[in-house]
């Protein structure tokens, strides 16, 4: 079976708020609205265009500041700052490795992730366990974001995936519902227990044993 991993809430947390929080050092003192701020600014086509690879972080960071009243260095920074900071899922790293090595039987392992291209570098560099598998798409470097099925299309031509044969997990239940009219078999993965979501999506699709 092709076992395909989401990045975000499925390998690592993606919790801008909480990012905002710990790693917004504002001049402006708008990190204390952290929630707030999160969604105007996670939540807009703004960010659209920079996971799709469209604007880099300075253009983000522009747009951004005359929308919403901030300081375009402190948020740019902000920006860049995210890839080294974002918290790791090791058990579901763990896991995924496993799979990879060929411990829970013969899976190939990808992944597919709405990531923008800088984001992509930094973490390929800081994670060397992103070489375990056997391929994958970041949205950054196709152009593609999900739930558009464009990138499922391009999943399947570019990795070799048959839908049917084909376990998508990913915490957005947009994503899974495009994956499952593409054919793919796909769950969603749930917070706060991501390990243990994992794993019985992985039980209930007969790769592990219960």
């Amino acid at each position: 079976m092709n076992i395909v991993f989401d990045f975000g809430n499925v390998l690592v947390e993606w919790n801008p708020a909480r990012l905002i929080q710990q790693h917004y050092d504002a001049p402006d003192g708008k990190a204390q609205f952290a929630d707030a701020l999160a969604h105007t600014l996670i939540n807009h086509q703004d960010w659209l265009d920079f996971d799709l690879g469209l604007i880099d972080s300075h253009q983000l960071a522009e747009r951004g500041a005359r929308r919403l009243g901030l300081e375009a260095g402190g948020l740019r920074a902000f920006t860049d700052r995210i890839p080294h900071v974002l918290p790791l899922f090791e058990p579901t790293i763990t896991l995924m490795g496993e799979l990879a090595d060929g411990l829970h039987g013969t899976h190939r392992v990808v992944y597919l992730s709405n990531m923008p291209l800088a984001f992509a570098t930094v973490l390929e560099a800081r994670c060397p366990w992103i070489n375990r598998f056997d391929g994958g798409i970041f949205s950054g470097r196709v152009k593609l974001a999900k739930p558009d099925a464009a990138i499922y299309a391009a999943a399947e031509a570019q990795l070799g995936l048959d839908p049917a044969d084909t376990l998508f997990l990913d915490d957005s239940p947009r994503n899974v519902h495009a994956a499952r009219a593409r054919g793919w078999r796909a769950e969603i993965i749930d917070l706060p227990h991501n390990d243990e979501s994992v794993r019985n999506a992985l039980i209930a699709h007969g790769v592990l044993r219960d």
